[in-house]
Parts: structure tokens; C-alpha cells; sequence
């Protein structure tokens, strides 16, 4: 299936979107409880609000802020459920992600992945965590850029699904990359660049009404990014 227009014309929004493996409702429920401890006390705005398309959804936002202020939580087709925010720097909620399974016991998968500089610069990354009863057991690759040079490592038990033998490409910024990361999240089940992927209907949305005034503001205009035409968005997967 063709990645989704919405990509191309919203980046770098789309650069991270996090997975939950758990129903729309569980992870709404999950994440709601989850902000309203990160905000101590300050006033939220919570609701379930029409669904057609991640176009629809990042349309919806007006400000974007370099702490999340608005939260969304999308259903999808499969068995995760994808989760954004308006944050400006476009890198997914990693803390978020961690205490989700930490404290709800909800298996996440933080990504991101831009193989071109655009809010930070290029690169590919995920987390991926599960809670056991023997403790919280978590995955980590990193290949990204660091001025002229790229790093990559990796940390704890692979999963099934990883392609090795990647990451004995000799070029660092081979191991992973847009497409590595889009074939890994599909042998998961996801596809979270595709329209198909998402279940129309309805979207969980949360809004910070109250936060510091220290709390920077931008338009998606003032760090859109131009897609590579030799990038993933031209590419079917």
C-alpha cells in the first residue's frame, strides 16, 4: 500500500508516531491518567472526537509546542493503537511510552525515523518495552546522525522480528533506516505511514487548558521540512 500523502505534507510531524499494543479504549484510558499525573493539577480537556485520517488530525492543530499540549490517541486496524502530540520537535513521547508499560503493564514501541536533517538531524530509532513479572524488559537500536559522523548501537534481547544482519552493514547509516524501520514495524503489524492502517471513527484527544508560560509556541510553517523525493514517501510497502 502507498505511504500515506499525509507524510509528505506534514513533515516532520509524521517522523514519530508511537505504538501501544492495546485497544483504542484501554490506551485512552491509560494515557489520560498517565498526563493528568504529569500535569499536576493543572486543568485537561479530554474527549472522544471524530476520526477520518492523520491529514484530518494534524489539520486539526494549530499550535504546535516544544512540551506537549494536545495528545492524540488513533485507532487503527490492527492490534496497536498510535499515539501523537503536538510537540514541535517532532520525537515521539518516549517517557510517556515507558510509563504506560511501566505503570499499566501495556507493551509500547517508541519510534522515529527521518532519513533527511529535518528538526533534528537524520536518523532511526525505537524502544520497545514489555512488562513481565520478572520486571520491565526493554529493546533499544539507535542509528542516527551526530554532525558528520553516525552512531549506532544496540541494547537488550532483539526481537524476532529485527533484521540482524542489517546492522553488519558497513555503512552506520545503512543498519537503519526509513525503510528498515517501516519493514520492522510491518513484521509487527504496523503501518502507521499508511491510510489503510487507520480505523475511522473515533479519536481520543487531549488538551493541556492550563501550562507554564515558559512553554514555547510555532507554526507548522516555521520547522516544516521538504521531503526528499528519493525518500520513503515515494515508496510502497
Amino acid at each position: 500500500m502507498p505511504i500515506s500523502q499525509a507524510v509528505q505534507r506534514w513533515w516532520p510531524l509524521p517522523s514519530s508516531l508511537d505504538l501501544v499494543r492495546a485497544p483504542v479504549k484501554v490506551t485512552a484510558a491509560a494515557v489520560l491518567a498517565e498526563v493528568t499525573r504529569f500535569v499536576a493539577g493543572q486543568r485537561l480537556s479530554a474527549a472522544w472526537v471524530p476520526f477520518s485520517s492523520l491529514d484530518q488530525v494534524f489539520g486539526s492543530v494549530a499550535v504546535f509546542t516544544n512540551g506537549p499540549t494536545v495528545y492524540f490517541v488513533l485507532p487503527t486496524r490492527s492490534e496497536w493503537t498510535v499515539l501523537w502530540t503536538n510537540n514541535f520537535f517532532c520525537a515521539g513521547y518516549d517517557s510517556l511510552c515507558w510509563c504506560l508499560t511501566k505503570n499499566h503493564g501495556l507493551d509500547t514501541l517508541h519510534w522515529q525515523s527521518s532519513d533527511n536533517d529535518a528538526v533534528f538531524q537524520a536518523g532511526s530509532l525505537f524502544n520497545f518495552r514489555q512488562r513481565t513479572d520478572a520486571g520491565l524488559i526493554e529493546r533499544s537500536v539507535y542509528c542516527c546522525k551526530d554532525d558528520a559522523h553516525w552512531e549506532f548501537h544496540a541494547k537488550g534481547e532483539p526481537l524476532a522480528h529485527e533484521d540482524l544482519a542489517a546492522y553488519s552493514t558497513r555503512r552506520k547509516r545503512d543498519r537503519l533506516n526509513e525503510h528498515g524501520m517501516l519493514g520492522l514495524l510491518e513484521r509487527l503489524g504496523a503501518r502507521p505511514w499508511e491510510d489503510e492502517f487507520y480505523l475511522p471513527g473515533e479519536a481520543y484527544r487531549i488538551e493541556r487548558v492550563e501550562y507554564p508560560q515558559a512553554i514555547k509556541h510555532k507554526k507548522f510553517s516555521e520547522f516544516a521540512c521538504e521531503r526528499s523525493c528519493h525518500g520513503a514517501s515515494s515508496a510502497t510497502f
